[in-house]
């Protein structure tokens, strides 16, 4: 039996880079989703409204793809997060839902923000395809990492980086020579 949560052997937090790049990658959305930044104005709508209108008139398969896509690595490095930092506290299901919660959230905010930008359109559309994303993120990182191969890809990549550079490093052990 153990006696605390960091005993356990193939469950144990470990460091990650992915909750700095999660939020480093939640900036990029909050600047994509907020240009111009300029011509702030109330306009005589509640910043929630969107959520209650009519689906757009007009959408194209680039917007659809371009939301998903935008918010697909938000919700896979915040899942990863919390799946490396803290296993135990949820699970996998737990990463999910802290991801989900978490690429609403932002999405919600920027759609909300929108409101005020003349230029910019808020929509329901984008806040479920943005949520969408977050999620498919979410899964796809707490699959890869069930499975092993996001740690087996860096081994890999790290090996590669090792051999390619070991003509490199002969030389300039030569020349210190």
């Amino acid at each position: 039996s153990w006696s605390s949560r960091s005993d356990l052997p193939s469950m144990t937090a470990h460091k990650t880079s992915a909750w700095p790049l999660a939020q480093a990658y939640a900036m990029l959305i909050v600047y994509a989703s907020l240009y111009p930044f300029d011509g702030w104005r109330a306009q005589g709508l509640a910043p929630w409204a969107f959520m209650a209108s009519p689906w757009p008139r007009w959408w194209t398969g680039f917007d659809i793809a371009a939301n998903v896509a935008g918010y697909a690595p938000l919700g896979f490095l915040i899942a990863l997060a919390r799946l490396r930092r803290d296993p135990l506290a949820g699970g996998p299901r737990g990463a999910l839902l802290v991801a989900l919660a978490a690429c609403a959230g932002l999405s919600f905010l920027m759609e909300a923000l929108q409101t005020f930008l003349p230029v910019r359109v808020p929509s329901n559309l984008d806040f479920g395809l943005n949520t969408a994303g977050g999620l498919a993120g979410a899964i796809l990182a707490a699959g890869l990492e069930r499975l092993g191969l996001l740690q087996l890809a860096l081994l890999g990549g790290l090996w590669r980086v090792s051999q390619t550079s070991a003509p490199v490093r002969a030389a300039t052990e030569a020349d210190t020579e």
